[in-house]
């Protein structure tokens, strides 16, 4: 099936929000949006399912407006996986390269990915993702693709993210009892890297943010590779909750008042201007002033950029960050956001939001649907079920020419 032919549905199941877009793939460049849906999520905590019940019927309600918008049934998903249970590690491998004229081949490739893949899963882990960073031949190093060169030591630097079987199996059951079927399971900051960020980027040494309601995934990538990715438990939701509870109000209240006059920086705020804060239970509305909104904003997202920062400091690759950090998700859509985080991170800092889409697009052109366009992108290079069953028949140097083409 020509790719201009292939749908591709993705399920982004968020801690606020479950969110289905259905894409056409017209190209490695463009992706033609053809139906989306939402419906908040109940069900779902810091990017974990907590009740299965209520996060199918979010599944569910978001999966039948996107039905209904493209005109197609939906029987396949690709789905984001986050949360707390998800580990990652850079591991390598090294093997000999024995055949007589000392060249780099295809079976050479699977030995020295074997290897590097030799490590110690828990008991209550899955292995998610294998992505590769990067090869070297001798002395030679930082290669994408070694096949064909001339070397006696090959070895391969891969990162493997792993994802609670708990979590997962949870996931599983709420997908099937929505009537749906995984096409594929995607890292969440995999996903949203691919909506925001170039090649180029990548080359450069590029970290990518997507703050989310209830988590913020962070990913590295330094020389086109995956140098490190981490997933903190907390997120715009933690601002709201503190809000809630410096204004006296409700958590949905609080919710609104975020969005509309929330601000990360006092510096850039009239003393003098006010909000009006709705009323609730019976109570008149009250005027604040905005200055009061920012002195709770500022500090909880400084700690949470704090934790991010101990994060890419732990990764040791911050000083080889020349691409800066890119801000994506919907938590990143607060008003001088880009200034504080500059601030906490001492690095170029700015806000992305998927590109290279057309169709509906409008409904998908911000930050909030980062990881939800990506698990298309990120789909479309792997191929569709038709594809998929094809591949049982390559041989193990076509698996092996297309393991490296998806990594690059």
């Amino acid at each position: 099936m020509e790719s201009s032919e292939r749908i591709i549905v993705s399920l982004d199941l968020g801690s606020a929000l479950t969110k289905v877009v259905v894409g056409r793939p017209i190209s490695e460049y463009e992706t033609e949006i053809i139906g989306t849906g939402m419906f908040p999520s109940s069900g779902i905590k810091n990017g974990s399912i907590i009740n299965i019940e209520a996060t199918t019927r979010s599944i569910i309600e978001a999966v039948s407006e996107a039905e209904l918008m493209c005109g197609q049934e939906i029987g396949y998903v690709v789905v984001n996986v986050t949360g707390k249970s998800v580990r990652a590690d850079n591991s390598k491998g090294v093997v000999a390269i024995t055949n007589r004229d000392r060249v780099v081949t295809e079976p050479d490739i699977v030995r020295v990915i074997e290897a590097a893949q030799a490590v110690r899963v828990p008991a209550d882990q899955e292995i998610l993702h294998v992505l590769s960073k990067e090869f070297s031949v001798d002395d030679q190093t930082s290669i994408k693709d070694p096949i064909g060169m001339t070397g006696v030591r090959l070895e391969a630097e891969v990162h493997i993210v792993t994802a609670g079987l708990t979590a997962l199996h949870n996931l599983e059951k709420c997908i099937e009892a929505a009537g749906l079927a995984e096409e594929t399971r995607v890292l969440s900051s995999l996903a949203s890297s691919d909506a925001v960020l170039t090649s180029g980027e990548k080359d450069l040494g590029t970290a990518v943010l997507d703050i989310g309601a209830g988590i913020c995934d962070l990913i590295v990538y330094v020389d086109g590779g995956i140098a490190y990715s981490s997933v903190i438990p907390f997120g715009g939701y933690n601002v709201t909750s503190d809000l809630s509870i410096g204004l006296k109000t409700t958590i949905e209240t609080a919710e609104l008042v975020k969005k509309r006059f929330g601000h990360c920086s006092i510096e850039e705020i009239d003393p003098t201007e006010t909000v009006e804060i709705p009323p609730i239970s019976g109570r008149p509305a009250r005027t604040v002033l905005r200055e009061e909104l920012v002195h709770v904003i500022e500090p909880r997202m400084r700690e949470i950029f704090e934790m991010v920062d101990a994060e890419l400091v732990k990764s040791g690759k911050k000083s080889f960050l020349a691409g800066g950090l890119i801000l994506t998700g919907g938590g990143s859509l607060l008003e001088g956001i880009e200034s504080l985080a500059e601030d906490v991170f001492r690095l170029t800092v700015t806000r992305a939001r998927p590109a290279g889409l057309s169709g509906l697009s409008d409904r998908v052109s911000s930050p909030e649907f980062a990881t939800a366009v990506g698990l298309i992108k990120y789909a479309s290079r792997l191929g569709d079920m038709e594809r998929k069953s094809q591949d049982r028949s390559e041989t193990w140097g076509k698996k092996i020419r297309r393991w490296i083409e998806e990594n690059l």
